[in-house]
This record gives structure tokens, sequence and C-alpha cells, in this order.
């Protein structure tokens, strides 16, 4: 069995999980002596001010690679566990131009898929996907091959989203007209947690829209017309 597709395994329940790292120019320093860490990024420095040892750790295993937050906060108590995974979660919204977020599988294979920033403006919210609405990559969208994946961006825009194992290719044609996420699942043939993960994370980033092609050049018409009597 290709290890790349092990949520074929019959009777297999597939569960995404939520990954994060740095990109690798940047540069995790702790030990300051007022126990705050620096971040050391092609945009300059960030210092994140009275971090708990918690936050410190999370922020160094992310200079390594792709790492589940989850995981760092199992040693934590009960009691305390939802402040810290608050307090992470509204940190790793401020750097958001500096974090590379992915969706893996319980598979201990790396990510499925990685959101990486390419600008210091990026940023973006994920928020489940419409099930009745069509989606579809955006005609902006430019693909190219990356180390077996596939890379995706819009020239310019703020993220590129890289599809890193070869069963991406087939969600990624199947984004080629409007879908439902029933029938991208059903075009890709994968599972379906992973598609709705994938598509929410495309809409964020931009790189999917929803609708028809009818009614994104609609909506389209309709915004230039609303742009030239605001110049009237």
């Amino acid at each position: 069995m290709n290890s790349h597709m092990s949520w074929r395994q019959p009777g297999r329940q597939v569960r995404t999980v939520a990954l994060w790292s740095f990109p690798e120019d940047v540069l995790v320093e702790t030990g300051a002596p007022d126990g705050s860490v620096l971040l050391l990024t092609r945009w300059g420095e960030i210092r994140v001010a009275d971090p708990d040892p918690t936050t410190v750790e999370s922020l160094r295993r992310m200079s390594f690679g792709p790492v589940s937050l989850e995981n760092v906060l199992r040693g934590v108590a009960d009691d305390g566990v939802e402040d810290l995974r608050r307090r992470l979660s509204e940190l790793l919204d401020d750097l958001q131009h500096v974090v590379i977020r992915s969706v893996g599988l319980d598979d201990g294979l790396g990510p499925w898929l990685s959101v990486v920033p390419l600008t210091p403006r990026a940023a973006c919210r994920v928020t489940p996907p419409p099930a009745d609405r069509p989606v579809w990559l955006s005609p902006a969208v430019q693909t190219r091959r990356d180390s077996g994946g596939l890379a995706l961006e819009i020239p310019g825009g703020p993220y590129r989203v890289v599809l890193h194992r070869p069963d991406g290719g087939p969600l990624v044609e199947a984004l080629a007209a409007p879908s439902t996420l029933a029938a991208l699942t059903t075009a890709a043939g994968l599972p379906a947690a992973l598609v709705d993960e994938a598509v929410a994370h495309l809409l964020a980033t931009g790189l999917a829209v929803t609708g028809t092609p009818a009614e994104r050049a609609a909506a389209t018409s309709m915004d230039s017309q609303s742009a030239g009597r605001a110049h009237e």
C-alpha cells in the first residue's frame, strides 16, 4: 500500500490534524533575561513578551518543523489547558504572516496541505466551507510541481498553498469547475474530512471562490458599476 494513502485502509476512520511551523528562514531565540522570545524573520524582529513555558516550548518546536500544538498541551493540567489553548491561538493569529499552518492526517506522515505566507500582510480566517454552494479554483490561480506535490498561488497574492502528496492532484483537477463538497469528495476519491479542510483553507486564502462562473461574473459587473458611480 502507498504510504501516502494510508487512509485507504479498510474501515479506517480519517482524522485531520492541525500542524504549525515557521518557515526555514525564521529563527527563534529564547533565554533572554526577561524571559521573552525573539523571532527573527525576513520582515524584521518580533518579540513575544512574557510567554508562559508552554508557549516558549511551542514556538521552539515550531522552528523544527510542523508540530501539533495539542501534543504540547497534553502535559498541561486540565484546569489550565483551555486558557493556554486560547493564548496560543491568539498569539498565532498575531503571527499569521510568519507562520505556516498545515493540515495533516493522524498517520504520522506529516502535512497533507500547507498554507505558506508570502507577504507581511498575509492574514486569513479559516471557517467551515459551505456544503451547498459550488466551489472552484480562482481563475487567477497558477499551479506548479513542488517536490512531488502541487503548489498553488495567485501572482502577487499573500499565500501559497502546497498539496504535498500525490493524491492532492485529483482534488485540484476537480476544482477546475464549480462543484459542491460532496461532488469534490467523489471526484477526488478523498475522505470528506480532508476535502472539507482543504477547501476551507483554499477559500480562506482566496485561492478558491464560491458560486458559479455566471454568479461570479454578475457580482464582478455589479462591483464595477458601483465603483464607476462612486467616481462620478
